[in-house]
C-alpha cells in the first residue's frame, strides 16, 4: 500500500541500508536517516485536505510548520556537522518569530533565499506536508515544464525508469516531491538539446547514479537510473552520493537545486 507513512518509512529504510553499504556517505546518511524517520512521523499525523482551487504553497499551514521546527533541532545537534549544530542553537534561541520568517521565505517558488543550514530545517519540516498536499492536487496533462507543474518548484533530481525497450526520464520537485515526465535529451535549466554539450559522469562505486550536466548554462542535476538498480529510492539514493556533487562543482557546474543535505 502506497500510503504516506509507508513511503517515508521505505525512504528511511533505504537510507539505513545505504549507510551500511557505502562508507563514504556514512556521516551524511546517518543524519538523513534520522530526518526521514522524523518526516515519516510527521506524515503519520498530517491529514489536511487540499483545496484544488488554491495553489499548493498557499495551503501550507505555517503554524503547523512552526510547531515542527523544534523537533528538528535535536537531530542537527546530535547528528549534524558543526554548521548545522550552530544553526540549531541559533534557531532554538531565536524562537517562533524567526521560525515563521524562515517558513515564509521557504514558500517563495523558484529560488532559494535561505542559507544552507536554514534550508535544511525548513525542508525537513515542509516536505512531508507539501508531498501530502501534492498527491491530492490535479496534475496538468500533456505539459512537460522545467519547473514543477504542481507547485512551481525547481527540480532536484532526474529519474530514469524502464519503459518499453528503453527508459523514460522524469524530474522530481525539490519542494513537494512531485515527479513529472521530461524529455530525455534536453537540459532542464536552459533547454540545450545538443547531446555533445550535455556530458554525463558516473563513478565506479555508484554506476546507477550519474551527473547530467550542461556545458551551455553550467548547471547540473544527478540522475538515478532505475533501469540499472531497481531497488533504488531516488530521493535517497540521489542524496547518498555527494562524491558526484564534489566532482561536478569542482568542474565549475552549479546544481539546479541542492538536496536537503545541501549537496
Amino acid at each position: 500500500m502506497d500510503g504516506p507513512q509507508s513511503r517515508w518509512q521505505s525512504r528511511a529504510n533505504r537510507c539505513r541500508a545505504l549507510h551500511t553499504e557505502y562508507s563514504l556517505a556514512t556521516p551524511a546518511l546517518r543524519l538523513y536517516a534520522e530526518v526521514l524517520t522524523f518526516q515519516c512521523d510527521v506524515s503519520r499525523g498530517f491529514r489536511q485536505i487540499v483545496d484544488p482551487s488554491r495553489s499548493l504553497r498557499d495551503q501550507i499551514d505555517l503554524d503547523v510548520f512552526c510547531s515542527l521546527v523544534p523537533r528538528t533541532l535535536p537531530l542537527a545537534a546530535d547528528c549534524g556537522p558543526a554548521p548545522l549544530q550552530s544553526a540549531a542553537l541559533r534557531l532554538q534561541r531565536a524562537g517562533n518569530v524567526e521560525w515563521l520568517r524562515l517558513g515564509e521565505a521557504a514558500l517563495v517558488a523558484g529560488q532559494c533565499i535561505l542559507s544552507a543550514a536554514d534550508d535544511f530545517f525548513t525542508r525537513a519540516c515542509l516536505q512531508p506536508m507539501a508531498e501530502h498536499l501534492q498527491r491530492q492536487m490535479p496534475k496538468v496533462a500533456d505539459q512537460l515544464p522545467h519547473i514543477c507543474p504542481v507547485c512551481a518548484g525547481l527540480p532536484q533530481l532526474t529519474v530514469l525508469r524502464p519503459e518499453g525497450e528503453g527508459s523514460s526520464r522524469s524530474l522530481v520537485c525539490s519542494f513537494c516531491l512531485c515527479e513529472w515526465a521530461f524529455r530525455r535529451i534536453i537540459c532542464p535549466w536552459c533547454g540545450e538539446e545538443d547531446k555533445e554539450k550535455l556530458p554525463r559522469y558516473s563513478a565506479e562505486e555508484c554506476t546507477y547514479v550519474h551527473v547530467e550536466a550542461c556545458d551551455t548554462c553550467g548547471r547540473y542535476l544527478k540522475a538515478v537510473d532505475m533501469t540499472i538498480n531497481g531497488h533504488a529510492v531516488p530521493l535517497v539514493d540521489e542524496a547518498a552520493f555527494a562524491v558526484l556533487d564534489v566532482w561536478a562543482t569542482g568542474r565549475g557546474y552549479t546544481k539546479v537545486r541542492t538536496n536537503l543535505l545541501g549537496f
